[in-house]
């Protein structure tokens, strides 16, 4: 299932600690969850690397990790999950993609997926190429190089020189024109809660939020669902293939 992620990637989950010794907790965690991990105790790294979550920490790399150790205790839910969340911060990492493929193989509800349209593949492709904030990085250097070339293009007095400088403004609004949308398209990915998976064993999806209601049919560990409705402790949930029913909140993790 890949190696574990080295220590020197997981800094970068630091970089919003306000409290060296704050920062020194969560690294010590990361340490010993992949000090228990590569010791084959995955109770125990699954146990560090929760614990740093539970503090308020996110990343692709913490997420993967502990996908890799729930996978290797034999927990696919789980595992499923924090691949699902790990494959949003980092869309294209091959570890990820590769480890999430190889924990679905143990997923009991086998549903075909229809093939993608290809324009909406490389399109896909496309908006992952960067994390929301690798595309602001984008719209924010060409909003400044496009404003600086406009305010040099009329004091500049040599023709070719000023032609030069408008070219690159007129670059500029291009690149800062297109990656507008992918920012707020990748944001949009990293903040959707509507998907989820399924942790329990087995689960009876129902005709109604509540216990008594006719049973619909029964979704099954590290089954993917979309989330359409709650209502208190149910979740109303749709395959892909386009069964709908409520299932308890409980038997579903959101990615």
């Amino acid at each position: 299932m890949g190696r574990i992620a080295n220590k020197i990637v997981f800094l970068i989950l630091l970089a919003n600690c306000l409290y060296a010794g704050e920062s020194s907790d969560i690294l010590f965690l990361f340490e010993k969850g992949n000090e228990a991990y590569l010791n084959e105790d995955y109770k125990e790294s699954v146990n560090r690397y929760e614990s740093i979550i539970a503090k308020g920490y996110e990343s692709g790399t913490l997420y993967f990790n502990l996908g890799n150790a729930y996978y290797k205790s034999g927990n696919i839910g789980q595992a499923i999950l924090n691949y699902e969340r790990a494959l949003k911060w980092l869309p294209n990492d091959e570890n990820v993609t590769v480890n999430l493929k190889i924990a679905n193989l143990g997923v009991k509800d086998r549903i075909d997926t229809p093939p993608e349209f290809f324009l909406f593949r490389w399109y896909k492709k496309f908006v992952n190429l960067f994390s929301s904030r690798g595309w602001a990085i984008w719209v924010t250097l060409s909003a400044i190089v496009a404003a600086l070339s406009f305010t040099l293009s009329w004091n500049l007095d040599l023709r070719k020189l000023r032609f030069l400088v408008r070219f690159i403004m007129y670059a500029s609004i291009v690149v800062f024109l297109v990656a507008l949308p992918e920012m707020v398209q990748r944001y949009r990915i990293e903040t959707n809660h509507d998907y989820g998976i399924i942790i329990d064993y087995s689960v009876k999806s129902l005709a109604a939020p509540q216990g008594s209601s006719t049973e619909l049919f029964i979704v099954h560990e590290g089954t993917k669902v979309n989330i359409l409705d709650q209502d208190r402790d149910w979740y109303k949930i749709e395959l892909i293939d386009g069964k709908q029913g409520w299932i308890p909140a409980g038997s579903v993790g959101i990615i």
